[in-house]
This record gives C-alpha cells, sequence and structure tokens, in this order.
C-alpha cells in the first residue's frame, strides 16, 4: 500500500505512528506512481511544533511587544518616551514591512534606533523596513564583530552557504513539503523569498554598553554562543531579557549543517549564566514566545545550559577514552529529565550532530584512526565497493534490501555509491531519492529534513538549484560592501588551473573612494594588496560602483570600456583575460 500525505497538524500518536511506519515502507516514504510531489510524514512533535509560531503580536509587558510568526526571526518593540527600539528586523525588506506595519498599529511612533543581536541574514536583512524618515534613519547598535561577520559571508562564502541554506530551511521544495523550520515558520529570503535590505551597524560595542533611548535605560551585553558576535539586551525598569539566538524552544543549534566555524560551546554555556544573573521577570527569545516568571524563566535557563554542558563535557569524556565522533554519537545522549524538557527537543539542532562538532572543535577532522588518515577517493571507493560485490547490479540490490528491511541508512550509503559509478542512471538516482525521502519521515529535526526532501528532489529532477548570487540584495546593500572586502575576496574566486602558468600584476584605482589595489595573479595564487607594490602591466581606472557591477556580472567590461566608464592602460583585452580567471561571483 502507497500513501501521499501532507501533515501540518497535530494527529493523535497512533495515526502518526501509522502514518511513519507506512512512510518508511519498501516504497521508501514516496509513491513512485505519482506525477506530483511526494509529501513524507514528519513525526508527530514536529507538527505539533508549528503552534509555536501562531502569527501574533505578543504584549510581554507595559513596554515590550513582540512579532511572533510573520518570519523565520521574531522582532522585538521596546516602546519609549517619543520612539521605539526594534531588536532584530527580520529577513526581508517584505517581511519587515508587514512588521513595522503591525507594530505601528498598536505604537504609533518613529523608530528611533534598531539593534541587531547577532549576523544572521534573519536578523539584519529586514532593516530597511523600520527606516521611517529617509533624511533621518535610525542609529544602528550591534556588537564591534556583527559586520565583520556579514561582511565574510556575503562576500567569502555566500555561494556555499546561501546553497545550503535553502536546503536547511526547505526554500527548493514545493508547496506542502514544509511543516515548520524549528525556530519558526519558514525563512522569507533567498530562493522564494524577498529583497535583503540590511542598514550596516553605525554604534558598535566590545563587552558592554550602557545606552538610554527614547528615555528607555538599555543595556547591551557581549554574550558569544550561536555566534561569536552574539549579544543580548537587559531592560533593568521592566527586568526585561532579550537573549537573541542563545535561548529559543529548540535543542540549540551548537552546530548548524548549512555550515559554520566551531560555535564554543562553552561560551554558549558562560552567556546563558550571565544572563540568569540578571534574574528576569520576562524573557523574549528572538526565535519562539516569550515567557514570564523569575522561576520559570530560571529553570528554562538553568536546564539549557545544563544541557550544553552535558554535551561538551560528555563528549570530551568520550574523547579521552578514545572514542571517534561516530563512536561518540552512541556514548553521549541527554539524561531523561533533559531530553523531556519541552524546551530542549530536537527541532533545530541535535545531539549527534553537536557531539561531531564539539569532537571537530577540540580535535579537528582526523579521528585518529588511521585508516581514515588518507581514505580512498569517493569514486574510486563506489567502484571497488561496487567489484566487492561483484558489480553494480548486486550493490544495488542490496540498497534496495536494505531500503525493503527499514534501513534506509545505509541503503541511502550504498545507492550513493551507485550514483557515483554512474550519474545519469535514472534508477539508482530513484533508488537513493527513495532512500533519502524514507530517512526525512523519522527526521524530528526539520533541518535534516529539508536537507534529506531536497537532495531527494534534485536526484528526481524535480528541484534545480538556484545559480547567481542567491540572495536578492537592494542596491544600497549591494554598493554599500566594503571595496577592501570584495577585492580581497578575489583570491578564493581564482581558479588556480587556469592561472597555473600566469603571473600577471593588475593595479585598480577607484578615484570615488579614494583607495587603490594591486592583484598580482602569481601561478595558482593571487596576492591582493591596498597599495601598488609594484608597477602594474595594467591599470584599470574605474568607479568602485561600476566595479562591482562587473564583477555580478550585471555590466560586460568590454562595454564599460566602449562607453568610457572604465579607463585601461594596457588595453581592455587583457583585463578580460584577467577577469576570465576568476569563477563568477
Amino acid at each position: 500500500m502507497r500513501l501521499n500525505y501532507k501533515i501540518t497538524t497535530a494527529l493523535p500518536t497512533a495515526l502518526m505512528m501509522t502514518l511513519l511506519l507506512l512512510s518508511s515502507s519498501a516504497c521508501g516514504g514516496a509513491d513512485d506512481s505519482t506525477d506530483g510531489p511526494r509529501l513524507v510524514a514528519s513525526p508527530e512533535g514536529l507538527a505539533q511544533h508549528s503552534a509555536e509560531f501562531e502569527k501574533k503580536i505578543y504584549r510581554v509587558n507595559e513596554s515590550v511587544h513582540v512579532a511572533v510568526g510573520y518570519a523565520l526571526a521574531n522582532a522585538i518593540m521596546i516602546e519609549g518616551d517619543d520612539g521605539v527600539i526594534i531588536v532584530d528586523t527580520t529577513e526581508s525588506l517584505e517581511t519587515g514591512h508587514e512588521v513595522r506595519q503591525a507594530f505601528r498599529r498598536l505604537v504609533d511612533k518613529p523608530v528611533a534606533a534598531i539593534i541587531y543581536t547577532h549576523n544572521h541574514s534573519d536578523h539584519v536583512l529586514g532593516a530597511r523596513a523600520f527606516v521611517d524618515d529617509p533624511d533621518n534613519p535610525p542609529a544602528v547598535y550591534a556588537h564591534s564583530s556583527t559586520e565583520a561577520h556579514i561582511n565574510r559571508i556575503i562576500n567569502v562564502v555566500r555561494p556555499a552557504i546561501v546553497h545550503r541554506s535553502m536546503q536547511m530551511f526547505g526554500n527548493y521544495l514545493p508547496e506542502g513539503q514544509q511543516v515548520n523550520c524549528g525556530i519558526g515558520p519558514r525563512l522569507h529570503t533567498g530562493h522564494g523569498g524577498g529583497t535583503a535590505a540590511l542598514i550596516r551597524p553605525t554604534h558598535t560595542f566590545d563587552d558592554e554598553l550602557d545606552v538610554e533611548i527614547a528615555g528607555v535605560r538599555i543595556r547591551l551585553v557581549h554574550a558569544p554562543g550561536e555566534t561569536p558576535d552574539q549579544l543580548f539586551v537587559w531592560l533593568p525598569d521592566s527586568r526585561t531579557l532579550l537573549p537573541g539566538d542563545n535561548f529559543y524552544r529548540a535543542f540549540p543549534n551548537l552546530y548548524t549543517i548549512r555550515g559554520t566555524g566551531y560555535r564554543d560551546v562553552m561560551d554558549w554555556v558562560r552567556s546563558l549564566d550571565a544572563m540568569r544573573r540578571y534574574q528576569p521577570e520576562y524573557l523574549v527569545p528572538s526565535h519562539t514566545r516569550p515567557l514570564e516568571g523569575g522561576a520559570h524563566i530560571e529553570e528554562q535557563l538553568r536546564d539549557y545550559r545544563d544541557a550544553i554542558q552535558y554535551v561538551h563535557d560528555q563528549s570530551i569524556r568520550g574523547i579521552n577514552k578514545g572514542l571517534t565522533p561516530g563512536e561518540l554519537v552512541d556514548f553521549v545522549s541527554l539524561p531523561v529529565h533533559l531530553a523531556e524538557n519541552p524546551w530542549l527537543q530536537e527541532y533545530y539542532g541535535t545531539v549527534e550532530w553537536s557531539v561531531r562538532s564539539v569532537f571537530d572543535g577540540y580535535l579537528g577532522w582526523f579521528d585518529g584512526n588511521t585508516a581514515t588518515l588518507s581514505p580512498v577517493a569517493p569514486d574510486r571507493r563506489a567502484r571497488l565497493m561496487a567489484e566487492l560485490a561483484s558489480g553494480e547490479r548486486t550493490l544495488e540490490q542490496a540498497a534496495r534490501d536494505a531500503l525493503e528491511g527499514g534501513d534506509a541508512a545505509w541503503a541511502a550509503e550504498l545507492s550513493d555509491q551507485l550514483v557515483r559509478l554512474e550519474p545519469g542512471n535514472e534508477g539508482f538516482r530513484t533508488l537513493k531519492a527513495r532512500a533519502l525521502e524514507a530517512l526525512a519521515a523519522g527526521q524530528v529535526s526539520p533541518n535534516g529534513r529539508y536537507f534529506y526532501l531536497t537532495q531527494a528532489g534534485f536526484l528526481r529532477g524535480e528541484i534545480v538549484p538556484d545559480e547567481g548570487p542567491g540572495l536578492n540584495l537592494t542596491d544600497e546593500m549591494f554598493y554599500g560592501f566594503p571595496l577592501a572586502d570584495i577585492m580581497s575576496s578575489m583570491a578564493v574566486r581564482l581558479d588556480a588551473d587556469k592561472a597555473a602558468d600566469v603571473d600577471r600584476v593588475v593595479g585598480f584605482v577607484f578615484p570615488d573612494t579614494e583607495e587603490k589595489f594591486m592583484l598580482h595573479v602569481r601561478r595558482g595564487v593571487v596576492e591582493v594588496q591596498p597599495y601598488f607594490f609594484a608597477e602594474p602591466e595594467v591599470t584599470v581606472t574605474v568607479a568602485s560602483t561600476t566595479w562591482k557591477d562587473i564583477l555580478v556580472r550585471r555590466r560586460n567590461p568590454v562595454a564599460a570600456f566602449a562607453s568610457g566608464d572604465v579607463k585601461v592602460e594596457g588595453g581592455a583585452l587583457d583585463l578580460v583575460g584577467f577577469l576570465a580567471l576568476f569563477d563568477r561571483t
């Protein structure tokens, strides 16, 4: 029996378990006979978790309101005497405008200031929507490192992070395959989303900052955790604390599968302890609903920090026993009182991913087993596995048997080898897709669930990933990126094969910003310096805005040269050849 179904609301446990068993059966959680998208059941708890994101403005107390369910992240409004302060701005201009209108219906005062709790896109990219008077924009407060983190994501690893984020948040999936995103209903930027409209910070600090805005006393405290630049907001007059992303109603993302540097989990614990010392009566996270009551807040913050420390300590204990990451996953599990806490369900991060991250953070990628020190290359491994199985057909049958037997993880591993051997084989691709859909059916974290379903869609040819920048930036945001960061990012876009025999020095002069840069492509490496250290073979004089347009292919360099917007000493064709050495940005 094969079923297609969509589950987005709570169902009785017995019915849900029946559907889950069917979704993990021989059909791999999908009906291959239908022309429509395969709809895979979600675990009951994740479906129930959607209630956390009811679209609503919550009145926390006399001065604080929070918009939940409008976007992936909340936006928080603090009312002052003659203005309001907005903490976090959602992820797009469009969602920001919706929240701003909803807030204005409650409090019709201008936005006096914006506070970013950290650099993540779902907190900063809707900022322009909260500017009431373009000629008098609000002050923007953030940690001193926030802008650098934003620039790094956009200029260095944007293609990978955006593509992986779209998989993790389910943006590529067809209507009906999303349940929720664990910390919010959905992400409204990137593929199928809105416009990115960042305003850069104007007021920054390192450790703590006490400030009064519109008559409201505010303390900003650096509190590294989910990000190194994380801060929390303390409102002493109402005993209200805004923890940013260091606390929400889900097990924390101690590691995010979209990709991140190591998140120091003990820094996160210390930041939670710092919050506890303020003994707040109201706690307003930047994801999920607010809490009230000092004793209740203390209990949840305490259990949250205990869960993080437990994963850290027991992972280190296992590491010191010589366990590998794969072995640590079985070694570390939360004690019952934490595992059953409603605020620690694995609707975002998971213990398994966290354990692996702790290992990597302390010891790096090598697991200590020398058999993995220089492993067989993936394509050769696939060939050797097929030979060991006496051919692809035997390997295929083993994968089918694993899927029929309910071992979707092993079926996915085996079918992955088949797809490597014959990437265009539709049968192999469908087999792996079915295994991934079966894994998705049992995955409580939407992060993992949507990754599985999206890659199944890639394999079936039903989903085509975006090409190009992946974000729809306002001109203000696009042209506002520092030229030094953009020029430096060219180093990671050099095609080393094309540049293997190239030794060329090109200078750039930007009259509008009074900056100069020299790029020396030297046999597979490009040195970028903000000054001329040699006589360039080609010198390019161009406005910074025009150069940015050329880099993202808004403008053709030859056409810009012909129009006089680009002046080249050494020849325009030499410039075109130079640009051809770099990947598209």
